[in-house]
């Protein structure tokens, strides 16, 4: 008898995770410089990021939005979080950081999956640098997970290496556990196989407001410059398309469609 075509998916899934697991190891977290010391560390910078990714949903999360962030890494969007006061859990599979989150009083799991919570529990979840760990054969399933997971109306935000930009190869290449390299291209073709709606793809935000004054004088100068490089690249090579040529990173924020009542 033919295996069930979702059975099997989930074993390659889990195949393939289990890979990933073996290296994330304790030298891998010391060449990031993630440790206990380091944790949850959030300027006003990255406050300021974050604060500007999530606008994008033209959504206003109120107090308690239950809030998911898969593979949260050094902590810094758990804290912004519990500083908006939304209920958040973060999923990693490296037991070391699930330890030092829980030691600083973060509800942190550890998990190459997201099985083990039930469907429609988020608001919002997000993924920042993780999807370009992911091998791409899985990253369909892992969608249409997070999209299960999500309430109906909810949002997955998630921001990896500019697959459609040589800035972004500095990124992409620049950590070995980078597997998957994704464009814009890939980001409508998972939204249509997941049958998820398409809120935003383009390059990262780069907010003027609230950052320190180093951030502010430089993209004062970068950010017109990049405007006009885009446009010139835009007119010259890609005048069909809206692509995000100078930035190194890329922002995608899919939305869950609310199921359709069927009329009796």
């Amino acid at each position: 008898m033919q295996k069930d075509a979702h059975e099997v998916s989930n074993k390659n899934y889990s195949e393939n995770m289990e890979s990933l697991e073996d290296s994330y190891g304790g030298d891998y977290l010391r060449w990031k410089s993630w440790g206990n010391a380091e944790f949850g560390k959030l300027n006003k910078t990255e406050a300021a990021y974050y604060r500007a990714e999530i606008s994008r949903t033209n959504y206003k999360f109120p107090k308690d939005s239950k809030i998911l962030e898969i593979g949260f890494g050094n902590g810094a969007f758990l804290k912004y979080a519990l500083y908006k006061n939304w209920d958040v859990s973060g999923t990693e599979i490296n037991e070391a950081l699930v330890k030092t989150a829980l030691d600083h009083g973060c509800r942190a799991i550890h998990t190459d999956n997201l099985s083990s919570f039930q469907d429609n529990s988020f608001d919002l979840v997000v993924a920042f640098d993780v999807l370009e760990h992911i091998p791409q054969d899985a990253l369909p399933l892992m969608i249409l997970e997070i999209k299960r997971i999500l309430s109906d109306d909810g949002f997955f935000i998630a921001r990896f290496p500019n697959g459609d930009s040589p800035f972004g190869l500095i990124n992409q290449n620049g950590d070995i556990t980078h597997i998957t390299t994704i464009g814009s291209g890939k980001v409508n073709y998972f939204a249509a196989k997941t049958n998820m709606k398409i809120i935003f793809v383009g390059g990262e935000a780069q907010p003027l407001l609230g950052i320190s004054l180093l951030y502010f004088l430089h993209r004062m100068i970068s950010l017109p410059v990049k405007k006009l490089i885009n446009l010139f690249t835009k007119f010259i090579f890609f005048p069909r398309s809206n692509v995000a040529f100078c930035s190194s990173n890329l922002t995608m924020i899919y939305r869950k469609i609310k199921p359709t009542q069927q009329r009796l």
